[in-house]
């Protein structure tokens, strides 16, 4: 189960301190095939993202210790236009959609964020929006986090053992909102990186583990090819 802890936390930007909560335990009994973990309980994710309840600044919490000039400029601004985001439950009411968006719009004004960490927020928003049954919202989150993990391989940005995964990722993703052929070609650039690695040697759980990864991208590439855009999950050993 997902247990919650009260944390006190000091705005950087306007100096406001109030209450937040982080976690303190949770688990995780399998994942969807774009790597949102299924827990017991109450959803974890809206809780790794704090907002300040006044300016409306959202970060996660290590990042609470200070804030860069352009972005402290840019939330006391109101340029993140924090309004439109806010449902009905008001400031106080928060969903975990709301608060990835709103650390999106902060953190792309902060130069330590990589387009893989802003790639990262939309991937967990477009995640509370499904649980939210906000379908629009997850589909835009969606895109936004293709075009940052895109930008981010055409940069070198990512690592040479996350290549696979971010490729794998591209490819479900595209699958999720409708482009097929873009999911099969992303599919598909994932399983020629797995044949390139064939000479390297590997232990007996880490070819497990790859074997089992590589079944994933097939299926993932079949469902693809079949016009499947629907949520689907990791099948458990």
């Amino acid at each position: 189960m997902t247990t919650l802890a009260n944390i006190e936390l000091t705005c950087p930007v306007c100096g406001t301190r109030f209450v937040s909560q982080r976690i303190a335990s949770t688990n995780s009994v399998g994942q969807d095939t774009d790597f949102r973990p299924i827990t017991i309980g109450l959803d974890p994710q809206p809780h790794y993202v704090h907002v300040c309840p006044r300016c409306m600044f959202a970060a996660f919490e290590g990042d609470f210790e200070n804030a860069q000039d352009p972005v402290r400029d840019f939330v006391l601004a109101r340029e993140h236009h924090p309004e439109e985001l806010v449902a009905g439950g008001g400031r106080a009411a928060l969903s975990g959609s709301t608060k990835y968006l709103l650390a999106a719009r902060c953190y792309r004004h902060d130069t330590r964020a990589s387009d893989l960490r802003l790639a990262d927020l939309y991937l967990r928003a477009s995640w509370c929006a499904r649980q939210e049954s906000l379908p629009e919202r997850e589909a835009e989150s969606q895109c936004e986090a293709i075009m940052l993990f895109e930008k981010a391989l055409d940069a070198s940005e990512v690592a040479e053992d996350q290549a696979r995964t971010i490729l794998y990722l591209l490819g479900e993703l595209y699958r999720r909102v409708g482009r097929f052929e873009f999911a099969i070609a992303m599919f598909d650039r994932a399983l020629e990186s797995i044949g390139e690695d064939e000479e390297g040697e590997e232990d007996e759980e880490d070819e497990e583990a790859g074997e089992r990864f590589e079944d994933l991208i097939r299926r993932q590439r079949e469902a693809a090819d079949n016009g499947h855009s629907e949520n689907m999950t990791i099948e458990s050993d």
